[in-house]
C-alpha cells in the first residue's frame, strides 16, 4: 500500500498513479512546488488531509461573490480595510492554513487572512475596491480549496469552548496545588500568611467549580432529569461533594475535609479528557465537504423572489442549475436534458429526458444551462425529503449505561454506610470526612480520562489510514459488527469510470488536447470529469493558455463548439459523423470535423484491494451483503469478482426496500457503507455506518465515520483496532477497579485525608493513560 505524497491518504499505486491516490493531488503537488510554497509540506507533517480529487478542474461558481463583496464594502471608501467571514472547504492542518494565508497575501489589497481547519471558517481583510477575491477564489481552488459563504452557526464549536474553560482551569489548578502546598509539608497554622494561601486555593476551587465544574454539573442534572445514566454523573457528584465538604471544613477549620485542591485538578483532568473527545470527533466533521446537490431556494420565472423548498407545490414552475438536484417529482419544461439518476438507483450511466416527461425526485442535472420544471407534488411528500430527513439518532450503548448505573448505585451506598458506621462510633465530622473521601477518591479515572484517550488514539491511527471519526462511541458498537452491508455503485466501486486507454490521451498533440479539455470542462458528466482529470496539468495550462469557446450540449449524444480550425465534438462513438454507435455507455469519440481523432474506452472498475480486504473480513467471520439499485447483471458480476454469496448481492432495490432488509438484518451488528441518496434510508436501520467522501454530502449527518482513501483495507484493520481498543480498556478498567477498592478501604478505615487523595487521584489518572498510551500506540 503507497501513500499519496500530497495529502498522505494510503492508496494502491497504478501505472498510471505511482505516487498520488488522484490526478488533483498530483496537479496541486506540482504546482506548490512551482510557485515556491513548498514549505507547506513541512508545515503539513505527517497529517493526513483530504484528496484533492477534482477540486482543481472543476468550474467554479462565483456568481454570489459579486453581490456578497458589493454588500461588504457598501459605505466603505476605496482603501479603508473591510472584513469578511467565508467558509473554505478543504482545511485540514497548519500546512493548509499556511497556504491558503500565503497565497491571499499574494494579492493586491489584501490585508490579513485567518482560518480555522476546525471549524473552515475563513476571515479575510482587505482594501475596499482594491482586492480581486474572485481572483483569488479562483486561485486557491486550483490548489483544491473551494470558497463558499459562511455557514450559519459554524463558529460556534463546543470543542473551543471547552479548550477556553481547560486553559482557565490548569491555571487555577496550579494556583490550588501550589498554595496547599506549604500546608502538606509542614506549615504552622500561626505562619502570617497562613489563612491568605487558604483563602486563595479556596477562590481557585470556587473559580474552577464555575468554569469548569459547571460544564458537568449541567450536563449530570440534563442526565438525571431524562432518566439517562451519564458519565458526568459521577464525576459532578464527586465535584460537588468534593467543594461542599471542603467548605465545611474550611468553616469549621477541619483539616481532613479540605479538598479545594482536589477539585481544582479533578476538574481539570476531566475536562482535559472530555477536550480530546470532543476536539477529534469536530475536527473530523469539520472536514468533510458541505456542498450539497439539493439546494434551499430554487429562482422561478413566474415570481421575483426566490421559492423556498418547503414551499414547492404541485404545478409550482422553478429553475434547475447544473449540477443541482431536482427535489420534487417535476415535469421537463425545457428542452431535452440529461441526468444521472445515481441517488436514487445507483446507476452510473446519464439518462436523457425530452419535454414533457416527469423527472425523479433525486435526478441530478447534468447540462451547462439552467433549466425549467414544473413541480408534480408537494416537498412534503417527496421521497427525496424522507432521504434528506434523519431519524436516525446516536447509538446507545447498553453495557456503559449498566456499568454506570452499578457504579453510582455502589459507591453512593458505600459512602453512605461508611458515614452510618463512623457517626455510629465516632463523631459527626469523622463521619462526614469518611463518606466525602469515599466518594472524592473513588474517581472515574478510566472512564473519564482513559476512555477519551483511547478515542483519540484509535482514531488517530485510523486517520492516518484516511478514515476519521465522527461518533465518539463507534468504537465498542464495532466489536459487535458480524454483517457488512456495501452499497455498490461508489462504495464497492470507484465513484466515476476508469479510462482504460490512457495512451490515447498520449496520443493527442496540443490542438486535440486542447479541445477536449474545453469540451470536458465545466461538465458534470461522469465520463467528461474522468477525461478532465486525465489530461491533468496539461490540460490546465493549455485552458489557461488560450480563450474559450462557446461548447454547445446535445443532450444524450455528447457536446460541441466551433473554431476556426471547423467543428470539435466529444460524444457517443459514430455521432460526429451522423451514425451514432450503442458501445458501452462509457465510451466516447473526439472527433474534428467529423473525423474520429481519439476513441476512450471506459469501465466500471472495483476499488483497489477491495478483493483482499473482503477476504480478510469473510476469514474474521463477517457476513458480507450488496445491496444496491443496480441491475442484476452488474451486481451479480461485482459480488462474484469479491467471493460474494449471489444469495446475499440483492440487486434493483428501490431505497425503502433497502431500509427494509438492513431492518430485518440488524440485531446491533450491522454496518452499512453507502455514498448516496438512496442509502439514505438503510442509514437509519444501520447500527454503525460509514460513507466515501465524493463531491456531494447527503449522508454526512448519518455517517458514524468517513473515508477518503480508494482502498477498503481500512475496514479489516479498523474492526481490528476496535477489538484491540476494547482489551486495553479492560485492562485500564481493571486496574482502576483495584485502584478504587484499595482507596475507597482506606477511606472507610479514616485514613485517607486531603493530601494523599491529591497525590493518588492524578496518580491513578497518569497509570490510566500509560495503560492505554502502551496497548494502542503500537503497531499490529
Amino acid at each position: 500500500m503507497a501513500t499519496c505524497i500530497h495529502c498522505a491518504t494510503p492508496f494502491s499505486a497504478s501505472d498510471q498513479l505511482e505516487k498520488f491516490c488522484c490526478r488533483g493531488c498530483e496537479y496541486v503537488y506540482d504546482l506548490i512546488h512551482e510557485e515556491g510554497l513548498d514549505r507547506f509540506y513541512e508545515l503539513r507533517s505527517s497529517s493526513t488531509i483530504r484528496p484533492v480529487r477534482s477540486t482543481p478542474f472543476e468550474a467554479q461558481d462565483l456568481a454570489w461573490l459579486a453581490e456578497h463583496i458589493a454588500k461588504t464594502e457598501e459605505n466603505h471608501p476605496v482603501g479603508q480595510p473591510v472584513e469578511a467571514d467565508f467558509s473554505l472547504e478543504g482545511l485540514s492542518c497548519v500546512g493548509c492554513v499556511w497556504l491558503v494565508e500565503s497565497i491571499f497575501l499574494r494579492h493586491p489589497g489584501a490585508l490579513e487572512a485567518s482560518a480555522h481547519p476546525s471549524t473552515g471558517l475563513l476571515r479575510l481583510r482587505w482594501s475596499a475596491g482594491e482586492m480581486d477575491l474572485a481572483a483569488f477564489a479562483r486561485e486557491i481552488a486550483s490548489f483544491g480549496y473551494t470558497l463558499t459563504l459562511r455557514k450559519a452557526g459554524m463558529s460556534r464549536s463546543e470543542a473551543r469552548e471547552l479548550g477556553a474553560r481547560l486553559g482557565l482551569c490548569a491555571a487555577f489548578a496550579m494556583n490550588a496545588m501550589v498554595f496547599t502546598l506549604p500546608t502538606y509539608v509542614g506549615m504552622p497554622e500561626d505562619f502570617a500568611f497562613a489563612g491568605i494561601f487558604k483563602l486563595v486555593t479556596f477562590l481557585s476551587a470556587t473559580l474552577s467549580m464555575l468554569v469548569g465544574g459547571s460544564y458537568f454539573i449541567k450536563r449530570a442534572w440534563h442526565a438525571v432529569l431524562s432518566r439517562t445514566p451519564h458519565i458526568d454523573l459521577p464525576i459532578a457528584l464527586g465535584i460537588l461533594l468534593a467543594f461542599g465538604g471542603s467548605l465545611i471544613g474550611w468553616a469549621f477549620d477541619l483539616d481532613g475535609l479540605m479538598y479545594f485542591d482536589f477539585v481544582a485538578t479533578f476538574i481539570f483532568l476531566m475536562l482535559g479528557g472530555r477536550y480530546l473527545q470532543l476536539a477529534a470527533v469536530e475536527k473530523n466533521r469539520n472536514r468533510l465537504q458541505r456542498r450539497r446537490p439539493l439546494p434551499e431556494h430554487f429562482s422561478s420565472p413566474d415570481r421575483a423572489e426566490p421559492i423556498s423548498i418547503s414551499e414547492l407545490n404541485l404545478g409550482i414552475r422553478f429553475k434547475l442549475q447544473p449540477g443541482q438536484s431536482v427535489p420534487v417529482a417535476a415535469t421537463l419544461d425545457s428542452s431535452a436534458a440529461d441526468f444521472s439518476l445515481e441517488w436514487i438507483n445507483g446507476e452510473a450511466e446519464s439518462q436523457t429526458f425530452h419535454a414533457g416527461r416527469t423527472l425523479p425526485a433525486g435526478a441530478i442535472y447534468l447540462g451547462k444551462d439552467s433549466i425549467t420544471l414544473t413541480a408534480g407534488e408537494t416537498w412534503e411528500n417527496s421521497l427525496l425529503a424522507r432521504l434528506t430527513g434523519s431519524d436516525r439518532t446516536a447509538a446507545r450503548i447498553p453495557a456503559l449505561e449498566k456499568i454506570l448505573r452499578i457504579y453510582l448505585l455502589v459507591i453512593i451506598l458505600v459512602g453512605c454506610a461508611g458515614f452510618g458506621v463512623w457517626l455510629a462510633t465516632g463523631t459527626a465530622a469523622e463521619a462526614l470526612q469518611v463518606m466525602i473521601s469515599v466518594f472524592v477518591v473513588s474517581c472515574p479515572c478510566a472512564l473519564g480520562v482513559a476512555l477519551p484517550l483511547a478515542d483519540e488514539l484509535a482514531s488517530s491511527r485510523m486517520e492516518r489510514a484516511g478514515v476519521f471519526i465522527r461518533e465518539a462511541q463507534i468504537w465498542p458498537r464495532l466489536c459487535t459488527i458480524r454483517s457488512i452491508i456495501f452499497d455498490k455503485t461508489g462504495t464497492l466501486t470507484l465513484e466515476r469510470p476508469v479510462l482504460k486507454n490512457p495512451e490515447a490521451l498520449t496520443a493527442l498533440d496540443d490542438s486535440g488536447r486542447l479541445a477536449l479539455a474545453r469540451l470536458t470542462f465545466g461538465s458534470l458528466h461522469p465520463v467528461s470529469r474522468s477525461l478532465l482529470e486525465a489530461l491533468g496539468k496539461k490540460g490546465q495550462e493549455l485552458l489557461r493558455s488560450a480563450p474559450g469557446a462557446t461548447v454547445e450540449d446535445v443532450p444524450g449524444l455528447g457536446r460541441f463548439f466551433e473554431n476556426d480550425t471547423g467543428k470539435w465534438s466529444l460524444g457517443r462513438p459514430g455521432w460526429a459523423a451522423g451514425k451514432p454507435q450503442t458501445l458501452s455507455p462509457h465510451d466516447a469519440e473526439l472527433s474534428h470535423n467529423g473525423e474520429p481523432i481519439a476513441l476512450f474506452n471506459f469501465s466500471e472498475m472495483l476499488r483497489p484491494d477491495s478483493t483482499q480486504a473482503l477476504r480478510n473480513l469473510k476469514a474474521s467471520g463477517h457476513r458480507l451483503i450488496i445491496l444496491s439499485g443496480d441491475n442484476k447483471e452488474k451486481v451479480a458480476a461485482v459480488a462474484d469478482s469479491l467471493g460474494i454469496s449471489r444469495d446475499d448481492a440483492h440487486a434493483s432495490l428501490f431505497p425503502e426496500q433497502k431500509e427494509e432488509i438492513v431492518r430485518r438484518l440488524d440485531r446491533q451488528d450491522t454496518l452499512y457503507l453507502g455514498d448516496g441518496a438512496n442509502d439514505s434510508l438503510a442509514f437509519n436501520a444501520a447500527y454503525v455506518t460509514g460513507t466515501p467522501v465524493v463531491d456531494r454530502s447527503l449522508l454526512e449527518s448519518k455517517s458514524d465515520f468517513f473515508f477518503l482513501g480508494q482502498s477498503l483495507q481500512f475496514l479489516p484493520a479498523m474492526l481490528s483496532l476496535a477489538r484491540r481498543r476494547k482489551q486495553t480498556v479492560r485492562i485500564a478498567f481493571s486496574f482502576a477497579l483495584i485502584y478504587n477498592a484499595a482507596a475507597i478501604t482506606t477511606a472507610l478505615l479514616g485514613h485517607m485525608n486531603p493530601l494523599l487523595a491529591a497525590i493518588i487521584m492524578p496518580l491513578s489518572s497518569a497509570i490510566s493513560l500509560a495503560i492505554v498510551a502502551r496497548g494502542l500506540r503500537g503497531k499490529g
